[in-house]
């Protein structure tokens, strides 16, 4: 699965424009694909379409829960089918109200990352769309991403956002041992304006091997698009911006080769299922407080489970597994539950839940 966040803090630079058009392409494309809206004012759920949510089935209900409470609902819960293959975690101003409890919650910054765990093996893309700050959701983002795409209009303003979302990409790996790759989009491009073919020229010279050969044109067809609900492509597919659309959606995957996708544990706070076993990593608690059991280890807590603690105060434990079923409980606190982000579970012998692994 790879995950790919637009962000700038900046508004009205085409961060959402930009993930409804490559979320759908990559759907025609034949991949499975979540949009998760992730900005307060919640455009691109009004731009596939869909009604507001519901408090209970909102993004932000997700992510009000660590996965490590027994009543966290899996984003696979909320998630709006809104066409073949592409799926939207939709959102609405409740996502604001929860921005001041994720700053004060220690790893509140990798809430997202951890949900989107539920979603291996069942999507192949996952496109966020990032709010207009640099605040928790924004910092949310950029932990659970493994590209970063920032969205450039020809404007001062934009080009200070570009300037510090970069700043805070590279402090993020710094500090957090957490890599994204940045790519910059030059947006709304007019060719007739020597102020914007001069912006993209200092990009390029600025940012080598940052900035995407693809420059979207300015063109009312967007628009247009986004007040019926519909892609661009859809919409007008002979446009020449359709073309710039499809041309992005072909650049970004073709960058695909250059990312390394192996599971990274540190940067996705959870638990991973990989073919050589299962990873579980946390930043917001001691490895003492989070223990695994199960059909692989006899039921003992932590037995054959290795652990390695990293530099910035997170850790990960590793079961290596053959390919199988097991069945597994996670004990937290002391207390014995099942995984609230796997939905795969079974009533077991003593009338409780197992949470089942399948590799």
């Amino acid at each position: 699965m790879r995950v790919l966040a637009l962000l700038n803090q900046k508004g009205g630079c085409g961060k959402t424009t930009t993930a409804l058009q490559l979320a759908s392409l990559f759907a025609e494309a034949g991949r499975r694909t979540v949009l998760v809206d992730l900005d307060p004012q919640g455009h691109a759920t009004l731009g596939l379409g869909a009604a507001a949510p519901e408090r209970d089935r909102s993004l932000a209900r997700v992510l009000s829960r660590s996965g490590l409470h027994e009543d966290a609902i899996p984003i696979t819960e909320v998630l709006v089918p809104v066409a073949d293959r592409l799926f939207l975690a939709p959102s609405g101003a409740e996502l604001a109200e929860l921005e001041p409890e994720l700053a004060r919650t220690h790893g509140g910054d990798e809430r997202l990352a951890e949900h989107l765990v539920a979603l291996s093996g069942r999507a192949d893309r996952v496109v966020i769309d990032g709010p207009p700050s640099l605040g928790l959701l924004t910092l949310n983002a950029l932990m659970a991403s493994h590209e970063i795409v920032v969205p450039v209009d020809p404007s001062l303003f934009s080009m200070q956002g570009l300037v510090r979302m970069v700043e805070i990409v590279e402090l993020t790996e710094k500090r957090r041992n957490h890599r994204a790759e940045v790519r910059i989009l030059v947006n709304a491009y007019d060719g007739r304006s020597n102020f914007a073919r001069a912006t993209l020229e200092e990009i390029r010279r600025a940012y080598p091997g940052k900035a995407l050969s693809t420059v979207v044109r300015a063109s009312v067809r967007v628009r247009e698009a986004a007040a019926r609900g519909v892609s661009v492509t859809r919409l007008a597919p002979g446009a020449a911006v359709a073309e710039d659309y499809r041309a992005l959606a072909k650049e970004i995957d073709e960058a695909e080769a250059a990312i390394v996708e192996a599971a990274r544990p540190a940067a996705g706070q959870g638990l991973v299922v990989t073919r050589d076993g299962v990873y579980i990593s946390r930043h917001d608690v001691p490895p003492e407080d989070l223990l695994l059991a199960g059909d692989f280890n006899g039921w003992v807590p932590d037995a054959g489970v290795l652990l390695e603690r990293h530099e910035d105060g997170s850790w990960t434990k590793f079961v290596p597994l053959d390919t199988g079923r097991y069945e597994y409980k996670l004990i937290v606190g002391g207390r014995w539950i099942a995984d609230p982000l796997n939905p795969k579970q079974v009533v077991n012998a003593v009338g409780t839940k197992n949470s089942v692994l399948e590799i």
